[in-house]
């Protein structure tokens, strides 16, 4: 049977009873009144003969696993023992961050938002596409209605407007002393746009100014138009029609110069020495990628070299533990009850060679596209396309930014900013490869944290 993230057995009293919970693996059976099993891995085998089979089933879960499951014993039935809850907290759990030292303005406990019924959840959380409303989304848990939900947020709500899960308003919704007030029939789904009063507390945000570049070479190009020149040399381009023309990173603006057909939108990094704005600066982001592989590079910072690693803007930028194939030509038998004469069929068959190991590039991706454009102005689905993000700091009195001299990066746009304040994980917030267990991950990124705060 497919599950979801846990299944549950109670006894016939509705006494006690016993959850499993799991975060990925989500296969389970009841071969008897007092058994469950969670299915970790399951390969299907395969026909042969009909010209149907897939050959790469019988090896589907070969290869690197991480497991992570748990149980939890209740009183009562699975809503007294809030299994959906216990399922949450393991999918997803607590994750902490530290930050710089600071005054503290919102105090030692801060709470973004609070709802008075914890059979009701947040689904979503988010920034509306079209403006700056707040978009809630809630679902009611166990199958009862739910009658004047409460939700309340760090500021008064000072309208609300029923949606739709596109965004499209469906009707009022009811606000009462700052609370967004609302029911559930059983398993209903509600979504909300909110606008949120003033707060008594705010944060400023930081001072930026785009730094100005002498754009040398065309890298996007419109849909069927040839680029004059293309982000690589074989002149593929980024399609113009995705770019923004401006990309927010760290609440920090990176503009980008419009890709018109034919017109130079980015810098090919040659050791140039760019002039940064007049003001107290402190760091700069650089948005670029590499047209040739990743590549070793070095900025300078006033005179403080700061090495890094400029990713490729294509391939991938992360992959599970993956199969390789042998690939062979097989004759297919005739179907039977195929006339006399028929003619011979062939088909692929993969036959399994090994694994290549997982990755994760870890550089922050400020832009992608699911597609990238040729040099004859044709779409190719299904190969990507990135820019990345490069934070560097500037060191007190730099005036300077000095370019790698490597002629294979690209660079579309570069922004200074002054900002106070940081935050970092103290622990991985994706997947840690290379026989690294997730405790001792843990530990050495908040080994990291602490000795880049102390520096």
């Amino acid at each position: 049977m497919a599950s979801h993230q846990w299944f549950d057995l109670t006894d016939k009293s509705g006494d006690y009873g016993v959850t499993v919970l799991s975060d990925c693996k989500n296969g389970s059976d009841k071969p008897n009144d007092n058994t469950l099993r969670l299915t970790l891995i399951y390969t299907p085998g395969i026909g042969t003969g009909n010209g149907r089979d897939y050959s790469d089933q019988s090896t589907q879960d070969w290869g690197h696993h991480q497991f992570v499951y748990g149980l939890a014993g209740h009183r009562g039935n699975w809503v007294q023992g809030g299994s959906e809850w216990q399922a949450l907290r393991l999918n997803q759990p607590l994750i902490t961050f530290t930050s710089d030292k600071h005054p503290g303005a919102l105090g030692k406990s801060f709470s973004l938002l609070r709802i008075n019924n914890d059979h009701v959840r947040v689904l979503a959380l988010k920034k509306a596409e079209d403006n700056d409303d707040v978009i809630l989304r809630m679902v009611e848990l166990d199958g009862k209605p739910e009658q004047n939900a409460r939700v309340t947020f760090a500021a008064p709500i000072a309208s609300a407007q029923e949606m739709n899960a596109q965004e499209e308003p469906l009707g009022s919704a009811q606000v009462q002393q700052g609370s967004l007030v609302t029911s559930f029939t059983p398993y209903q789904p509600r979504t909300f746009a909110l606008k949120l009063a003033a707060t008594h507390t705010t944060v400023p945000k930081p001072r930026a100014e785009s730094v100005t570049l002498q754009y040398d070479r065309s890298v996007g190009t419109d849909r069927g138009a040839k680029p004059s020149a293309g982000f690589d040399d074989q002149g593929n381009a980024l399609p113009a029609e995705m770019l923004p023309q401006e990309i927010t990173y760290d609440d920090v603006p990176l503009k980008l110069t419009p890709a018109n057909a034919g017109d130079a939108d980015a810098v090919t990094a040659k050791g140039q020495t760019i002039q940064l704005p007049s003001g107290n600066f402190n760091r700069v982001y650089v948005l670029a990628a590499s047209s040739d592989g990743d590549q070793k590079a070095t900025f300078r910072a006033g005179d403080q070299p700061v090495d890094v690693t400029v990713e490729d803007w294509g391939g991938f930028i992360g992959q599970w533990y993956d199969r390789t194939w042998n690939k062979q030509e097989v004759t297919v038998p005739p179907r039977p009850g195929a006339p006399a004469g028929a003619p011979v069929r062939k088909r692929t068959v993969l036959e399994y060679s090994g694994i290549k190991p997982a990755f994760i590039k870890r550089d922050s991706l400020g832009w992608y596209a699911s597609f990238h454009r040729t040099a004859d102005g044709k779409d190719v689905p299904y190969s990507y396309s990135y820019l990345f993000v490069y934070p560097i700091d500037l060191p007190t009195g730099a005036t300077t930014l000095t370019l790698p001299d490597n002629d294979k990066i690209r660079i579309l746009a570069i922004t200074a900013a002054e900002q106070s304040g940081s935050v970092h994980p103290a622990e991985p917030l994706y997947d840690v490869f290379g026989g690294e267990s997730q405790e001792k991950s843990q530990a050495r990124a908040l080994a990291e944290t602490v000795k880049s705060a102390a520096e």
